[in-house]
């Protein structure tokens, strides 16, 4: 007997918590009236471990759902064509929301009322004061057009006398190698008074180095003229640019660049 007792008892607490819990769960939209664009705040009363899919029709879902301490929340705003208002306010009733797991439910939102933020006939009076643009803006640079066409023209002038420069360099390193070239396919003798001739217009000490080589290559074929530029590389005096320049026009006359 007390067991059936027990039960009975079981069964009309179940009974009473039902209507209670069903009555627990509400869903309200804050404000329910708003205007086109406002933010509005979807809440639902559920338990802990309830899942909610819910659907807002016209209206676009900013963010969530969200767990908060007395249920789950979500921001809606009505921006597309599908919920503005026409002459009045208008009237949408979104699709209930449907809760599962803990509470298995189906629990309606409030009517929403969305209405205009101009009326129809305000908007028929404002003429909007549209401004015809006649002049183009004027242009904004980084960098200002004449400072860099200056920068421009600077550069290239650089690069020009850098050609330049590479151009006379490439062309004296050309004629340096075939004066080298040239150079060392003369004779001895040949070099020998190719010194000499560039030794007049040099010093002293310059003349008697070329007098000497001259009179080396000579020694052994020309004793007479060998003994003479010899004599004047190492004369008390210093040999002159017109002795030097006398000697090599006898070399040249009598043994000829051999």
């Amino acid at each position: 007997m007390a067991a059936l007792r027990a039960a009975a008892v079981a069964v009309a607490a179940l009974a009473l918590a039902g209507p209670a819990a069903a009555a627990a769960l509400t869903a309200t939209l804050s404000p329910s009236e708003a205007l086109f664009g406002d933010r509005i705040t979807a809440t639902v009363t559920a338990p802990s471990g309830t899942r909610a899919i819910a659907g807002f029709g016209p209206l676009d879902v900013l963010s969530g759902p969200t767990r908060t301490g007395a249920g789950l929340t979500w921001t809606v705003a009505c921006l597309s064509e599908d919920c503005t208002p026409g002459a009045g306010p208008r009237r949408i009733v979104l699709p209930p929301v449907r809760l599962t797991g803990a509470v298995s439910e189906t629990v309606p939102w409030p009517v929403l009322t969305i209405a205009g933020r101009v009326t129809p006939k305000e908007a028929a009076a404002a003429s909007p004061p549209f401004r015809l643009e006649t002049q183009l803006p004027r242009p904004s640079y980084r960098v200002s057009p004449d400072t860099l066409a200056l920068a421009l023209d600077v550069l290239a002038g650089a690069l020009v006398l850098a050609a330049v420069l590479f151009l006379a360099r490439e062309l004296a390193r050309r004629r340096r190698r075939r004066e080298e070239e040239r150079f060392a396919a003369l004779s001895p003798l040949e070099r020998a008074l190719v010194f000499a001739r560039e030794a007049e217009r040099r010093g002293p000490v310059e003349r008697r180095k070329a007098l000497g080589l001259l009179a080396r290559v000579l020694d052994g074929r020309e004793e007479q003229l060998a003994g003479a530029a010899s004599e004047l590389a190492w004369s008390p005096q210093k040999p002159s640019p017109e002795q030097v320049e006398s000697l090599v026009g006898d070399v040249e006359r009598e043994v000829g660049p051999r």
